[in-house]
């Protein structure tokens, strides 16, 4: 008989569990124990006989919809305080998120016991290391599914994510359609928030990634502890045998190779000793070529994308497969099979005489990697079209500036989405980080700002338009407009043809 259980998904075979066993240390009120079959934090998304969780978020706190709840079938609630409005079946906790990830990891019939679990987590470049590392596995022969801030695949289909970090009961219905698909791997892309929130509680994993921790732009003392810190908190979930794949080039994230004396530390690097390594041999226009060295003999990787810090995330990859014991073959295939990241450097081509970019990088250490990155390919002036998302703290917004006045050589500030903040505050917050915010010129409508760049560029040049990526629309306090930089220049390259000018000096 079919079972409605997490996020309303339909699920065959899966018993119900006991709320006693999975919580042990709750407080029951009405009766020592209940059976649940279902379960979920949104009292709007609710079914009859499921269990509610009241969760405590940064806007509402789900223990002021209990009755909502109760009102629409709830069997019961779980919360971290007695409700008197909640009636007889109550299990008090000391932390309602840990419950819920907990219950429906278990009604998703605990996947993760089921899956070579791999998270990936990083200041930047998460995205980048988790596609390439399922390009190589699914070179190994593997079947293997992908959440990530790109979308998510249960290894036959792909799916749109809807939000960049997934809902506790939507990661553990991916997570099943895995198993239900025959994966034998799965991997994670872990945002910081995912763990914040506890939404990987009663998962296992045999082996995470720490790309890096952020490079030196913008990140004091304060910020680099509370990153390492977090990602703490990932490494700590790896399971006894498991691995922990660090970065040898960053200092602060090779110490967290330290935190789990029960899991085997795996190093990559391209400047330091480490039990993978890269040399880049030549960086163009189509990608990067390196010799990847550890897998017994050298190997020549036509990696097909651009610059050092994807080289790094590719030596992530490529550690991950060490791990696993997978032949040197399969990594050099699976690394020079990766498609183009979307968001990553895609490159417009429509016959002009400069290079033009996207990248969807909107705070410090991602767009010091792509300037670094586009800098190597052009000789001429670097015009960098750049905007700050709104209710960003304004210390990622200084952060940003600083990298784009030490990459670009031309800056112009626009708008990416301000959701409910006024422009000009994000504005203003953007200069106070230039050290000579006058030569920065501001364009508040992002359509003529990219029109912009691109009229002023000449031969030799480079035009990197960062801030959104593949993204299409942009977020306003009152509307969402359908907007998306690739049109905006591949229709300006179109109708403006290159014509014969000056090389800029």
């Amino acid at each position: 008989m079919a079972r409605w259980f997490v996020d309303r998904l339909p699920q065959k075979g899966i018993p119900s569990v006991s709320l006693r066993r999975l919580l042990p240390e709750a407080r029951f009120v009405g009766c020592p124990d209940w059976e649940v079959s279902g379960c979920t934090s949104d009292s709007r998304r609710i079914d009859p006989g499921q269990v509610f969780v009241a969760v405590r978020g940064a806007r509402h706190d789900g223990h002021a919809f209990v009755a909502q709840a109760l009102e629409r079938g709830a069997a019961g609630v779980i919360v971290e305080r007695v409700c008197p409005e909640a009636g007889a079946l109550q299990a008090i906790v000391p932390n309602s998120r840990i419950a819920l990830a907990k219950v429906c990891q278990a009604l998703a019939g605990d996947p993760s016991h089921q899956l070579s679990l791999l998270g990936v987590t990083g200041t930047c470049g998460k995205s980048v290391t988790s596609l390439l590392l399922r390009s190589i596995l699914e070179s190994n022969g593997e079947r293997m599914g992908l959440v990530s801030a790109q979308g998510w695949s249960d290894g036959v289909d792909t799916h749109p994510l809807g939000q960049p970090v997934p809902r506790t009961e939507s990661l553990a219905v991916m997570l099943a359609a895995m198993v239900d698909r025959g994966c034998s791997t799965g991997v994670i892309e872990v945002a910081p928030e995912a763990l914040e929130l506890k939404r990987l509680e009663g998962l296992k994993f045999d082996a995470a990634v720490v790309s890096d921790l952020g490079g030196p732009i913008g990140w004091n003392t304060h910020d680099l502890v509370d990153r390492r810190r977090r990602k703490a908190k990932l490494v700590q979930k790896i399971v006894p045998g498991g691995v922990a794949i660090v970065n040898a080039d960053d200092p602060h994230a090779e110490l967290l190779g330290g935190i789990n004396l029960d899991a085997r530390r795996v190093t990559f690097a391209l400047d330091r000793e480490a039990d993978v390594t890269g040399r880049i041999e030549r960086v163009h226009s189509d990608g990067t070529r390196f010799v990847l060295r550890g897998f017994g003999h050298d190997a020549v990787v036509e990696l097909p994308l651009v610059g050092r810090a994807s080289v790094s995330q590719a030596l992530a990859a490529a550690a991950v497969a060490w791990s696993k014991g997978v032949m040197v073959d399969s990594v050099v295939a699976g690394l020079e099979a990766a498609t183009t990241v979307s968001r990553r450097m895609e490159a417009i081509r429509e016959g002009q005489d400069f290079e033009v970019r996207l990248d969807e990088a909107c705070s410090g250490p991602p767009l010091q990697h792509a300037l670094e990155a586009f800098r190597e390919l052009t000789s001429g002036t670097l015009h960098c079209v750049i905007g700050a998302e709104g209710n960003q703290p304004r210390f990622v917004r200084h952060a940003l500036a600083e990298a784009a006045e030490q990459g670009a050589d031309r800056i112009i500030l626009t708008t990416n989405n301000p959701r409910t903040e006024d422009p000009n505050q994000i504005f203003d917050d953007l200069l106070a980080g230039f050290r000579q915010p006058g030569r920065v010129r501001i364009e508040t409508d992002r359509h003529r700002a990219i029109e912009t760049a691109l009229r002023d560029a000449c031969p030799g040049d480079g035009v990197l338009i960062a801030g959104k990526g593949a993204s299409s629309y942009q977020i306003f306090a009152d509307r969402a407009l359908r907007f998306s930089d690739h049109e905006v220049a591949v229709n300006w390259l179109r109708t403006h043809k290159p014509k014969s000018r000056r090389t800029s000096a």
